[in-house]
This record gives structure tokens, sequence and C-alpha cells, in this order.
């Protein structure tokens, strides 16, 4: 598993924390899970964001770990999709 952390703490009071990027692979072994699952609770406690894309299972386990604590997540699959594949609003 990768962590990526962008400290924003520094930038502007309503930042808060900053953000923290998680990856790991397609198939993670149970210390990976418990892992992850250690690295992003450690930081919501400070309301840090969380990145991941959850279509993985580590990704899976970051955006369920933002979502019990109440921090925002942000969906890296989305953001890389390419133009024009969602759909438009009206």
């Amino acid at each position: 598993m990768r962590v990526f952390i962008i400290d924003a703490s520094k930038m502007a009071p309503e930042l808060q924390g900053g953000l923290v990027g998680i990856e790991g692979s397609s198939n993670p072994t149970p210390a990976e899970k418990m892992d992850c699952v250690e690295t992003v609770s450690e930081y919501v406690t400070d309301v840090w964001a969380i990145a991941a894309d959850p279509a993985t299972p580590i990704g899976w386990l970051g955006a369920l770990t933002a979502e019990t604590a109440c921090v925002p997540f942000v969906n890296l699959a989305r953001l890389a999709a390419p133009p024009g594949s969602q759909p438009e609003s009206a």
C-alpha cells in the first residue's frame, strides 16, 4: 500500500488538515488492509480528507473509513475519467 500526504494545515484555516491519498494492490493481504484502516484512521482524527479509488479493495476501505469518521472523501476514479465519459448535468 502507498500513502500520499498533502499537508495543507499551514495554507489556510479552512483547509484544516490536508489530503491523504491511498492506493494498494488489487489483492491486498490482511496486513495491508489493517495498515490502510490504521493509516486513514490516524489522519481523519485531524479532519484530513481521504482520496482513493473506491473500485479497488484498498480504496473501498479508505472510503468506508472516511465515511465512518465523517470526513470528506475524494473519488479518484471520477477525477481520472476521460472528458465526455461522465453524464452532463442539465
